[in-house]
């Protein structure tokens, strides 16, 4: 073991002895002359900077870019925020995505994204897995250096522990694939110096472990330049959040069951520089759980009884850790994550205090499930200056109800000088039919008011009834090229009679009606749509009228759909006769996707 024109003598002794005050990485060597040699470069600056063969970054699963990722997807003009819409990286762990960085202002040859799995469910062990795969791919790709930050910083634990495990993955994939001995450098990029000054310090630790034993390695440090500003929004594609905004994220799980009482385990991820995870387990009976959803059931429940409802929602299912810190998260937007136990709860009315995330930073759903079909939709739609709608209405001939909204929604869209509707109603709502307008790629909208059809034992098989009662489903759409945008489904059920307040009863309690739009959403969702909005319960006549003509609106003039349900949601909650109808819209998808660029 050597050191070079460096104060510390001997890097063996560095755990037991204090760091000199000022620490220098330059030049410092740990190692043997016959073992393979790794230089490791810590860099002040953004990984954006550096030049090196490739950048390796780290995603979670159901997370948008942020930090490192969110600088460098300016610099690939929206490139990963629209992979990620497209959910072409899912973000599972050890899974690889490479890119090419082609003409746009980015030093590296090469862009690795490694998904860390969802951030629940991260630790130390997944991180060595995830950076052994990076390495061994860059080794087979004869890729000899790279440049990354501490993968899974948002994820809770220590700096320490980060880059350690982060090294070990590293070491461990270097030594058991790189028999050529090719690859030779990493550099490790830190935005903030304090972080960068306790990185440097570990290093100056690690140096003296074991961890570097069968390796020859050489530490360097600079310090780069300040990187330009931030490109202009409208470059992202209308697929990422604006400057300034921030999501967090809440995973909640169903993950056991014992005498009658259900476990859920929740997490929490905060948004922002110091981001981090807060992850917790809460055992309720179910009892109690078919009892607040039989409330929402009861003939005399009234919008004044919905904040408690939404209170205890919470106070059911999250963890009393989650719900010390969801306030904290206030004015951002809360994507709750499920798996399907848990997509049978109607988040969209989760109350904390005062606070609605669906009526303030606006709340969306992503589905925790395995194999999701890639989202497809035509980027010349959305630059396209027409709106195009495709209505269906009533293709069963026997729901007044939905007739009485096709004409509503009909008139909204004819009065808007830049859309135009295709009306497909009864006879002419065939599966043919409408399998070739799906299919046609015309269509940015599609808006459904009939019948569904709930498959619940293959759920990919539900879908909507057509005429003659054939079922469009999402299995379907499957191979289809081009799917519109945005499917809103509003299947109404036979029978039922729309109050001008409130929805009607019915012989389904909510807790099926929610599982059945869950299930239509998964099918879409698997059949390749990018964004669903459907309802949980037939919408009275005056908010479903307020909503379309709030949201579309916001729409065809190039809002976001998140910023359009924000809009259409408190449209509805602020009506003079007060219905719990605002709390009936349920969005999965991408909040900041845009379907009209401006």
């Amino acid at each position: 073991m050597k050191t070079k024109n460096h104060p510390l003598r001997r890097p063996e002794a560095a755990p037991s002895a204090s760091p000199p005050q000022t620490l220098k990485l330059e030049s410092l060597c740990v190692g043997r002359r016959r073992h393979p040699r790794l230089d490791i470069c810590l860099t002040l600056g953004s990984v954006t900077e550096v030049s090196a063969r490739a950048i390796v970054l780290g995603l979670f699963r159901e997370v948008a870019p942020e930090g490192a990722a969110s600088a460098l997807d300016q610099r690939l003009g929206g490139a990963v925020s629209e992979f990620m819409a497209r959910r072409m990286f899912g973000g599972n762990i050890g899974e690889i995505f490479v890119m090419p960085t082609g003409r746009h202002p980015v030093r590296a040859d090469l862009v690795m994204f490694a998904g860390l799995g969802t951030f629940d469910q991260f630790d130390e062990e997944v991180l060595e897995l995830v950076t052994e795969n990076v390495i061994r791919t860059l080794i087979r790709t004869d890729v000899e250096d790279l440049a990354t930050v501490l993968l899974g910083g948002r994820s809770g634990p220590r700096v320490a522990s980060l880059l350690e495990h982060m090294l070990k993955g590293f070491l461990r994939g270097l030594l058991d694939a790189d028999d050529d001995r090719r690859f030779r450098r990493v550099t490790l990029c830190e935005l903030d110096p304090q972080r960068f000054e306790e990185i440097k310090r570990e290093l100056f630790r690690l140096a003296g472990t074991p961890l570097f034993g069968d390796v020859e390695v050489t530490f360097d440090e600079r310090i780069l330049p300040r990187p330009p500003e931030s490109l202009a929004p409208s470059i992202l594609r209308g697929l990422s959040a604006p400057p300034g905004a921030a999501s967090s994220y809440l995973i909640v799980r169903q993950e056991g069951q014992r005498a009658g009482r259900l476990k859920f385990r929740s997490s929490l991820l905060t948004a922002g520089a110091k981001a981090t995870v807060i992850t917790a387990e809460r055992w309720t009976a179910q009892k109690e759980l078919d009892a607040l959803l039989a409330r929402l059931d009861a003939r005399d429940f009234t919008p004044a009884d919905l904040p408690a409802f939404g209170q205890q929602l919470g106070t059911l299912l999250l963890a009393d850790e989650v719900l010390a810190v969801l306030p904290s998260v206030r004015g951002q937007h809360l994507a709750v994550v499920h798996d399907a136990p848990a997509s049978r709860f109607p988040w969209e009315t989760l109350r904390s205090g005062d606070w609605q995330p669906a009526l303030d930073g606006g709340l969306s759903r992503r589905y925790l499930a395995e194999n999701m079909s890639v989202a497809r939709w035509l980027e010349e739609r959305r630059t396209h200056p027409v709106l195009e709608v495709l209505l269906v209405v009533n293709p069963t001939r026997d729901l007044i109800g939905a007739e009485a909204e096709g004409a509503r929604i009909a008139a909204l869209f004819g009065a808007h000088p830049s859309v135009r509707l295709t009306l497909r109603e009864g006879a002419e709502a065939r599966r043919s039919t409408l399998l070739e307008d799906f299919r046609s790629g015309r269509y940015d909208l599609l808006h459904y008011a009939g019948h569904a059809a709930f498959d619940p034992v293959q759920p990919t098989r539900s879908g909507i009834v057509c005429a003659g009662g054939d079922v469009l489903s999402g299995a379907d759409l499957s191979g289809l090229g081009n799917l519109p945008n945005l499917v809103v489904f509003n299947a109404c059920e036979s029978g039922r009679v729309r109050g001008r307040a409130r929805r009607a009863t019915g012989p389904d309690g909510i807790s099926q009606r929610v599982q059945r739009t869950v299930g239509l959403a998964e099918a879409f969702l698997r059949g390749g749509v990018a964004n669903y909005v459907g309802t949980y319960w037939p919408v009275g006549d005056d908010p479903a009228k307020t909503f379309a003509a709030s949201f579309y609106s916001a729409i065809a003039n190039g809002q976001p759909v998140g910023n359009a349900l924000i809009a259409a949601r408190m449209a509805v909650y602020t009506m003079r006769e007060k219905t719990i109808d605002w709390a009936d819209y349920i969005h999965y998808g991408n909040p900041h996707f845009v379907l009209k660029l401006r």
